[in-house]
């Protein structure tokens, strides 16, 4: 009779022989019962083995830490003596909001793309004209003003940016539209 914590070690209870293999071979030991029966839980244990590296290695995948949530980020530039407004103050906070748009502007780019068109004539292979024109077009929520700092003496840049569960909120609602 073989134990159930030790299967090399006899044992005097026989129902134990069969909880005793069965355990031996879920934990990986090797017992030497001759015959047929060490082919078999031989067999078994192989089987059994990479049964149970199958299951490690998905755990293993299910446990790894996922990465924090990605977001995307955009700067915007505005000059200020360039704003209307009477006082100084006045075109600073202008130069601010522009600045904030251009920031949109160049978040909306990244979310929902830019059409680009463009229009080249030739006159006998001579070219004649050239233009191209952008256009983008969506609607931003949740964007976040990470910074607004002055740059230089005339101008301003905002940073703003926008997490990956905003973004996929966005197009959701933008795609039943």
């Amino acid at each position: 009779m073989r134990s159930l914590l030790c299967p090399n070690r006899p044992h005097k209870l026989g129902v134990l022989t069969t909880i005793g293999l069965v355990a031996s071979l879920l934990s990986g030991c090797q017992m030497g019962l001759g015959g047929a029966h060490q082919t078999t839980a031989h067999v078994t244990s192989k089987a059994q083995a990479s049964e149970l590296d199958a299951v490690k290695r998905t755990l293993e995948v299910s446990t790894i830490k996922m990465a924090p949530v990605p977001t995307i980020s955009a700067t915007g530039y505005a000059v200020i003596s360039s704003q209307p407004g009477k006082t100084l103050n006045q075109r600073r906070l202008m130069a601010i909001r522009a600045a904030r748009m251009d920031a949109m502007r160049a978040l909306t780019e990244q979310i929902h793309g830019l059409i680009v068109e463009s229009e080249t004539k030739l006159s006998e292979n001579v070219l004649q004209s050239d233009v191209m024109r952008s256009t983008v077009s969506g609607a931003i929520r949740g964007a976040r003003t990470v910074r607004i700092e002055p740059k230089g003496s005339d101008s301003y840049s905002v940073a703003l940016e926008i997490d990956r569960a905003t973004i996929d909120q966005i197009l959701k609602s933008a795609r039943r539209l």
